[in-house]
């Protein structure tokens, strides 16, 4: 599934594709080379005023476990060729290092080098106002297999990709160590610029691995894309990338039937009900913009029939603060979206249920819940199917697993739940939730006594581990110095998981407000602490101002924001 991401730039290649628009900030020049086990040398592009070097090398291990690098090139890239100085005489991996000026960073990449085969690779230079970067990238194919019998290879024809512009597409490879336990290590191969929309990657593995494929573009503009793919790669089989419906999409196919990729992915993924489900998403999602005016009119409707409660009379929230909480439209994309999620969770969890293998039941539940959270369907029913998926594998692995590692997740996404639906009944106009807290120092206060002693008061739920956090405090400094007079109070509460990390950071920042943390006999309670779950905090920083009644006046705001309500209301008046 494709989703979109957000890069600052203009590129430009040796075909010099550009943008006046965005010229002034950055761009990217492409430079192809080819390396053989006789030279280096240009193939096509311009190479930079600054001197290139290149370094080829690989690494031999003596009799004694000793690892020594054997050069097989060292210097500059003179005339737009460098020759190596001896060959290879079987398949080598080999690293291929480049670095512009005197000064500048060192690229570098890892191949596999035969005798009689040819590496094309391109020099990537990225052109920043104030830097230039460079990094070392292979067009059209990766091929860095040793072994025939762990050799696998994947590859497709990406040409027809859509919101793509071909010759700008990269292909990666990323596994990464299991969700559950953290078992198994990050593998990646190094990204592939496509060859006429064409690519090729070759490795080798010693067990089914799985595997996202991830397919991006080299941006122009603020906007790119980017499409994951999922397969379990396993060492003797042969995979391709071919189109999944009528809209665009892309799968993974193995070409052996009893590969785990074919059973597990193939088996489902290509059924017509599927395929019929994902194509009627894809044209909701195209057509999602026909919803425009439904969705205004259910935010004018959500607007008049907003309700506060009755001791909240008194606050005037405009029609702004209203709609920004809006309850999500009913669109037909996120039906859609619903059902093609149930749809595959529901088919991996049978395939989940029939199994003996608990390796094979690991496997399951990592792609299930690598699917959810890697494609762009915003779903409501992720958290479900993910605590579904969860107890269908703990029926699979014994208790000590399941105690230590399935139960806390479950526990984990359940309280992530229900913080979701408290959050979302606690609106302005509401009662915000009393509660009870000490200080660093030992001493108790209460939001009553803090509200009978000020106007309006900001709480603010923080951590030392929160970045955010820590930079919003300086401007909230300066609005407490400002306002604290007028009856302007703060309280911060801190949901550190230790005593020592929230003392030590609250005496760092010097903070000269009401700081809190909610603990008990000395133990911090964390994001699970029950006034963080009245508030229905699901991260930091997390604010909500509140006016001396004891009522919501806006929550979720930036500094900015903040500013502007206390100027606006003279601090001394709720209404």
């Amino acid at each position: 599934m494709k989703k979109a991401f957000l890069v600052l730039g203009l590129i430009t290649t040796s075909l010099v594709l550009n943008s006046c628009q965005w010229q002034s900030y950055t761009k990217m020049v492409f430079t192809h080379f080819s390396l053989t086990n006789e030279s280096v040398r240009l193939v096509n592009g311009i190479l930079t005023e600054q001197p290139i070097s290149i370094v080829i090398r690989y690494e031999s291990t003596d009799e004694h476990g000793e690892i020594s690098n054997v050069i097989l090139a060292d210097g500059p890239l003179g005339d737009g060729e460098l020759e190596l100085n001896q060959s290879v005489t079987e398949p080598t991996e080999i690293f291929i290092s480049m670095k512009v000026g005197e000064g500048g960073k060192t690229s570098e990449a890892t191949a596999v080098l035969k005798p009689s085969n040819m590496i094309d690779f391109v020099l990537v230079h990225k052109i920043y106002p104030r830097e230039d970067f460079y990094f070392l990238q292979f067009k059209g194919k990766n091929h860095r297999s040793l072994d025939l019998e762990l050799r696998f290879s994947i590859s497709g024809d990406l040409s027809q990709l859509k919101d793509f512009e071909r010759e700008l597409v990269q292909v990666s490879l990323l596994a990464r160590p299991s969700v559950l336990d953290g078992r198994g290590e990050t593998m990646t191969f190094n990204p592939v610029l496509v060859d006429d929309g064409k690519f090729s990657i070759e490795g080798d593995l010693v067990e089914p691995t799985l595997f996202t494929i991830e397919i991006t573009e080299h941006i122009k503009y603020m906007f790119g894309e980017i499409e994951y793919l999922h397969a379990i790669l396993e060492p003797g089989v042969n995979y391709r990338v071919v189109p999944l419906g009528k809209n665009g999409e892309y799968a993974v196919v193995a070409d052996r039937k009893d590969s785990m990729h074919t059973q597990l992915v193939s088996s489902w993924q290509f059924d017509p009900v599927y395929v019929a489900l994902v194509d009627n998403w894809m044209d909701r999602q195209i057509n999602w913009q026909r919803e425009r005016k439904a969705r205004a009119e259910h935010k004018e409707q959500y607007v008049r029939n907003y309700q506060v409660d009755e001791s909240c009379n008194h606050l005037n929230l405009t029609d702004t603060v209203k709609a920004e909480f809006v309850d999500p439209y009913p669109s037909l994309m996120g039906k859609a979206s619903a059902e093609l999620v149930k749809n595959r969770s529901a088919s991996l969890r049978e395939i989940l249920r029939t199994t003996q293998d608990r390796e094979l039941a690991r496997m399951i539940f990592e792609l299930s819940w690598i699917q959810i959270e890697e494609d762009e369907i915003i779903s409501h029913r992720d958290t479900d199917e993910k605590i579904a998926t969860l107890k269908e594998l703990a029926l699979k692995m014994d208790d000590s697993f399941v105690q230590q590692f399935i139960t806390p997740q479950v526990d984990s996404l359940t309280h992530k739940k229900r913080l979701k639906a408290r959050n979302s009944t606690l609106l302005p106009g509401h009662v915000a939730p009393s509660f009870t807290l000490t200080t660093v120092e030992g001493d108790t206060v209460s939001l009553s006594e803090v509200l009978s002693n000020n106007e309006m008061v900001l709480v603010d739920f923080w951590a030392s581990w929160c970045g955010p956090c820590i930079a919003s405090f300086p401007a909230l400094k300066d609005m407490y110095a400002e306002y604290h007079d007028q009856g302007f109070e703060i309280i911060t509460i801190s949901i550190d998981d230790t005593l020592a990390d929230w003392e030590s950071a609250a005496a760092e920042q010097e903070l000269p407000w009401i700081d809190l943390g909610d603990s008990e006999d000395g133990v911090m309670k964390g994001g699970s602490a029950p006034t963080a779950s009245d508030y229905g905090v699901t991260w930091v920083p997390n604010k909500f101002l509140i006016d001396k009644e004891g009522c919501i006046v806006h929550k979720h705001f930036s500094e900015d924001e903040l500013e502007k309500m206390l100027a606006s209301r003279s601090v001394g008046s709720s209404s």
